[in-house]
């Protein structure tokens, strides 16, 4: 028995439908992205106002270790359900989604256990963190609430319904920053934004049932299914779990290192350093790793689907890294008061690191559509290991926090260079084009942040005018690329 999708007759129109819904999607994650990140930005300048700099610190500890064990135990059931041929079976899904709440009970139990210890080993560097000890039971129920959401959403995401999942997206995120900003107004701690994103993940889990088309969720237990997704799994896991040490290890580690004070301006840029990747692998996990999983089996050689997407993600990263870079020392000045000045020399070295890591989402979701996920994880482990090193060696002779965000950025270059030898195995022979557009990237950066910090006239502007007359240079420079990378899908969609 197979699903109406994988029953539907394989036809030359098939392609087009799904490439459609394809570029739709991508509109729809791209506005989807652009609203939450807008939000975001505004709250965090708001809370940067009314809290202080440790709690910011905190946050992004509760953050690392609830991101941490919900990597931990990714088994890849979305990917499961978008890659297997079968993934549309009810059996299929609904055991699936019996897995997907048993791991949300799993990671609730295990986040319990380790608030106490994780408060001790913090505290004895910072009394502050003391209050981990509540902060991360709190946090622990959202793992707890995901794990019931709708297997709607996996079936979405198998079939490109893009439109249908972001729409979730535009009700919890305004709704997550007001009760975030009315908590933190009334409790002024940690707790605020803790409570704020538990009663968010009950508002998306209550939504992707009443919102989203699809037969509703039942408990159902196929031992056949769950073997073959244990066996796809095992390797994501690997990947999952090097993944969110990539991710993450910089501020789990800095805040045993560094005070929390200074860990808290450096999670600030680092949360907008991270803004590039992060809706690179939004697009590339959510539109291009189901559209190249629907390409390989039409048949269409693996260079030939990356080639299609590659050079309008590497433009546009770059543009986007661009703009941050340049734009670092200004957007401090303006958003945020002295205590976060910091910031704007620690944003432009960790934006360095996010340009490449943005290869690494293009690379990886290539490797795991064509079957090689532990492919994935060996790139992400090249990185853990490297900064694990190099921050031992900053621990040792007692360096700054900006040697740190360089080792960092060291350490993504690395993981590129995995990206490139493992990917000239599958015929993806990129290495001087990319070498060019960071070349190209860096030139642009460079004559930015002189125009807006050291050019006559300009620099004299308000930091609200300098980033505007930013702007609008680097979009002009960038233009012509643009224009170049969208002509072929004009020509394809035509």
């Amino acid at each position: 028995m197979t699903s109406s999708v994988d029953q539907a007759p394989a036809s030359a129109a098939e392609p087009q439908s799904f490439g459609g819904r394809a570029r739709s999607g991508t509109i729809w994650i791209l506005a989807g992205f652009g609203l939450g990140q807008l939000l975001r930005l505004g709250a965090n300048v708001a809370l940067a106002a009314i809290l202080f700099e440790e709690v910011f610190a905190l946050m992004a500890i509760v953050t690392a270790v609830m991101m941490g064990l919900a990597m931990f135990s990714d088994i890849g059931l979305q990917a499961n359900v978008v890659q297997h041929p079968q993934g549309g079976e009810p059996d299929f899904l609904n055991t699936a989604w019996t897995l997907q709440v048993i791991r949300g009970v799993c990671l609730f139990l295990v986040a319990l256990s380790l608030a106490w210890p994780l408060s001790l080993f913090y505290g004895a560097n910072d009394p502050t963190a003391y209050q981990l000890l509540y902060l991360i039971p709190i946090a622990a129920l959202t793992p707890l609430i995901d794990g019931f959401r709708s297997a709607k959403l996996m079936m979405a995401a198998r079939q490109l319904r893009i439109k249908e999942a972001t729409k979730i997206e535009f009700f919890v995120g305004p709704f997550n920053v007001v009760v975030m900003l009315v908590l933190a107004w009334y409790f002024r701690s940690a707790y605020a934004l803790a409570v704020a994103s538990v009663l968010s993940s009950v508002l998306f889990t209550v939504l992707s049932y009443r919102l989203l088309d699809g037969p509703p969720s039942r408990f159902h237990w196929d031992k056949r299914v769950v073997q073959t997704i244990l066996q796809f799994g095992k390797w994501v896991f690997l990947s999952t779990l090097f993944t969110f040490l990539a991710m993450q290890i910089d501020r789990l580690a800095l805040a045993r290192i560094f005070t929390l004070t200074e860990v808290g301006v450096y999670s600030i840029a680092a949360s907008l350093a991270v803004i590039v990747p992060t809706l690179a692998g939004k697009l590339q996990w959510s539109v291009l790793f189901p559209w190249y999983s629907r390409m390989l089996e039409e048949g269409m050689p693996l260079p030939e689907a990356f080639a299609r997407t590659r050079e309008a993600m590497v433009i546009s990263s770059s543009y986007l890294c661009a703009l941050l870079f340049a734009g670092a020392a200004s957007f401090f000045e303006l958003a945020y008061d002295e205590r976060y000045a910091m910031g704007g020399v620690l944003l432009p070295i960790l934006v360095c690191g996010a340009w490449f890591s943005c290869f690494d989402t293009m690379y990886g979701a290539t490797f795991v559509a064509s079957g090689r996920p532990k492919w994935s994880a060996m790139t992400n482990a090249s990185k853990v290991i490297t900064f694990g090193l190099l921050l031992a060696v900053v621990a040792i002779l007692d360096l700054d926090i900006v040697v740190a965000a360089s080792i960092l950025t060291l350490s993504e270059i690395l993981r590129w260079m995995v990206c490139q030898a493992l990917g000239r195995r599958l015929g993806l022979r990129n290495t001087r084009s990319e070498l060019g557009a960071f070349a190209f990237f860096v030139s642009v950066s460079v004559a930015g942040w002189w125009l807006v910090e050291r050019a006559p006239l300009v620099s004299d502007l308000s930091p609200f005018w300098r980033l505007f007359v930013l702007g609008v240079s680097v979009t002009l420079l960038f233009a012509p690329l643009f224009v170049k990378s969208v002509a072929p899908l004009v020509r394809r969609r035509g």
